[in-house]
């Protein structure tokens, strides 16, 4: 047996003793794995060995010693899928009794509560890709579309650290690009992250603008100072500028709306006592919120800073302009 199988099945194993109210025996462990005892002695040492403070003896009434783990000693190695939170979804779905929908609902919120938040979003993310693909959903939005070929291409190339090379319209000319492509990022449009050797810093093109994509046969060493989500972070949507501390305020009329719409990831709310929100998240890119605000009407106002609401009236008098 391989050593992978080896560990395959100390885990199993593991989850066993978690999962036991009773205890295991040597026999039971004899009985599930189809080995022969001195095997299963051997596992359960092993695991002895891995976990000596989480064992726990569980008194019987016959001569076999039973043993489990304390609890919650495997809850770190327990995750929930997305298929696991599209399944309950699926058969909210399928009950007309309100009460089990309901209670459904709690079940999900409480396996959620126990799912670490970096995997919240992730999480949700692909359980509404998996309701699309089984035709429960369907998502409605406005962008410019790509190839798929393209991000394929992309994709291929981030994945095997090559450089690509591609013609992009700057000032408009025709410019030939070489690039070590880090990421992409979603919104209305698909931006290309890189570093460009050839500026030395840090750049993003517009994926549809992007013709005569070509992968070289030319490595690069991708900076492990970079992360795609700090590098979002700073921003909203794709515009890099220098960050700015914002504070919304939204009407009681959209707040509950408010309180469940992501804007950005270092977001903070409260409700207030009349029934107003107040939000705050720090991020550059004045133009993409001023765009954001838009969607809410008079139903927020800009708090800080004054330079945003500044320029939040430029553009309100812009869009004036052109009607």
């Amino acid at each position: 047996m391989s050593r992978l199988n080896k560990t395959e099945q100390i885990i199993e194993l593991a989850m066993m003793f978690q999962n036991s109210f009773c205890g295991l025996c040597i026999d039971d462990i004899q009985e599930h794995f189809e080995c022969s005892r001195r095997s299963a002695e051997r596992m359960k040492a092993l695991l002895f060995d891995l976990f000596p403070e989480k064992i726990e003896e569980v008194p019987t009434s016959d001569k076999k010693k039973r043993w489990r783990f304390a609890k919650g000693t495997m809850n770190a190695l327990i995750t929930f899928t997305a298929d696991d939170f599209a399944n309950l979804e699926y058969l909210k779905g399928l009950t007309t009794d309100e009460n089990k929908k309901k209670q459904l609902d709690e079940l999900i919120a409480k396996i959620k509560a126990l799912t670490p938040q970096k995997n919240l979003r992730t999480l949700d993310t692909d359980v509404s890709a998996i309701l699309e693909s089984e035709g429960f959903a369907v998502r409605q939005y406005s962008g410019v579309s790509v190839a798929p070929k393209m991000l394929e291409q992309l994709r291929t190339a981030m994945l095997a650290f090559k450089k690509i090379r591609f013609d992009y319209p700057i000032d408009n000319n025709i410019k030939t690009i070489t690039l070590n492509p880090y990421g992409l990022v979603i919104s209305d449009k698909y931006y290309l992250v890189g570093f460009n050797e050839y500026v030395n810093a840090l750049r993003q093109y517009k994926v549809n603008k992007i013709t005569n994509l070509t992968i070289l046969e030319e490595y690069f060493d991708k900076d492990e100072n970079f992360s795609l989500a700090d590098y979002c972070n700073n921003s909203f949507g794709v515009y890099q500028e220098e960050p700015l501390n914002i504070t919304l305020e939204f009407d009681k009329s959209v707040a509950e709306e408010a309180v469940n719409y992501h804007f950005h990831p270092t977001q903070k709310g409260k409700l207030n006592k009349d029934g107003s929100y107040t939000l705050t998240f720090k991020a550059g890119g004045r133009y993409a919120i001023c765009q954001e605000l838009f969607k809410w009407g008079t139903s927020v106002k800009i708090t800080k800073p004054v330079e945003l609401r500044e320029y939040y009236k430029m553009y309100l008098a812009n869009v004036l302009e052109y009607l």
